[in-house]
């Protein structure tokens, strides 16, 4: 399983953003931090907007925050929006003709939900204070 730079990314922002003592930080703030270029961040904040997991302001004062509690992110919620979600046994999504007669797609299947279940427990607010 690889985690793409967009996803590793996503966190890391909504860190960044929920460690600032702003209401709204800047794409700008968040580039010069996380030294991303604005271009890469601005698709990065698209996917997370559109995701509901952070809202914008235009103007002056404006910028990005959260949409809710950084106790209440997932790694998971981050992971579905950025295409990272893991599947380590798509082989009954693929219609694989073995699925039935695969004596290890069990353990791929349980590895899986253990990782899911990692993912969905593990929040924004846990990275923070490095309760993981």
């Amino acid at each position: 399983m690889k985690i793409s730079s967009k996803g590793r990314y996503a966190v890391r922002v909504l860190v960044d953003i929920a460690t600032s003592p702003k209401d709204y930080v800047s794409i700008s703030e968040i580039s010069e931090r996380q030294d991303l270029s604005v271009k890469y961040l601005e698709k990065i904040m698209n996917l997370l907007v559109k995701g509901k997991l952070v809202t914008s302001l235009m103007g002056a004062n404006g910028g990005y925050r959260l949409t809710k509690p950084a106790k209440k992110c997932t790694i998971a919620e981050v992971f579905e929006l950025t295409g990272d979600a893991p599947m380590l046994a798509p082989c009954k999504i693929n219609n694989c003709p073995k699925a039935n007669k695969c004596s290890t797609i069990g353990y791929w299947e349980t590895l899986q939900n253990l990782i899911l279940e990692n993912l969905n427990k593990i929040t924004i607010q846990d990275l923070i204070d490095k309760t993981y």
